[in-house]
């Protein structure tokens, strides 16, 4: 299940579309069927290279911020792992663009809103290292914040957020720690993670952070016209949002 989400999300992108309409139409020994093929392929890179349309809809099926008020405290914050990146030539983990869970889970910790921290997130990554764990790496950083080793869990398994779900649910069982938990994640995902989470009979407060578009961000200008290969991108991760939660609708059936 783990590789069909990797092949899946791989032609989820709108730039592989393009590339297939391309060479459908290289192949077409029919005069019709390629000029329809090179208009697709037209139609489809003006579309998906436009900013202004993945920003506006990346927005609003983002979860809103929702700040920690004064004196508001849970026992533990759930952390989902994604925010580590491996560079297997130096066997080195580094911090990627989406580490702000990291960042916000550590200052959640220190203003006193949670007591523990749950790192969740295994090999992800089709590393070869055996030994690497995304939480291993994380769990280390927290302690050189100066978070004792005795206020975090790390759960080593978890290849995606359903796993994530499952197996932090067994941990925190485990430990007698009880509910609500805070669930920190990237706004874009929190949606689908909420639902996992939920369905998994779990109750959390969501903690949305790593806001990667801004109410700022959405307004129509001269450059929104200009085409940004940013977008193919930004469409890749609203598709695999999109269908993630649209396949927990058909496994509740």
């Amino acid at each position: 299940m783990f590789v069909i989400s990797k092949i899946a999300a791989f032609f989820l992108h709108p730039f592989v579309w393009i590339a297939l309409l391309l060479i459908a139409a290289w192949f077409s020994r029919n005069g019709n069927r390629k000029n329809l093929l090179l208009r697709f392929a037209l139609f489809f890179f003006i579309f998906f290279s436009n900013s202004f349309i993945p920003k506006y809809i990346w927005y609003h099926y983002q979860s809103p911020f929702a700040e920690m008020k004064p004196g508001e405290k849970y026992v533990a914050g759930i952390v989902l792992g994604g925010f580590v990146s491996y560079d297997e030539k130096n066997s080195r983990a580094y911090f990627n663009r989406s580490s702000d869970r990291f960042i916000q889970a550590a200052r959640l910790y220190k203003q006193g809103h949670i007591s523990k921290i749950i790192m969740t997130g295994g090999n992800a990554l089709f590393i070869k290292d055996k030994e690497y764990s995304e939480s291993d790496f994380v769990v280390k950083n927290l302690i050189d914040l100066g978070i004792p080793a005795s206020d975090i869990l790390a759960e080593r398994k978890a290849k995606n957020t359903i796993e994530n779900a499952v197996y932090s649910d067994k941990m925190l069982d485990s430990a007698h720690i009880p509910e609500p938990y805070v669930l920190i994640t990237s706004a874009l995902h929190m949606p689908r993670a909420i639902k996992i989470f939920t369905k998994s009979g779990m109750r959390v407060r969501p903690y949305p952070c790593d806001f990667q578009v801004m109410e700022s961000d959405i307004k129509f200008t001269w450059r929104s016209i200009i085409p940004s290969s940013g977008s193919f991108d930004m469409w890749n991760l609203l598709f695999r949002e999109f269908i993630g939660t649209m396949s927990l609708g058909f496994t509740q059936r």
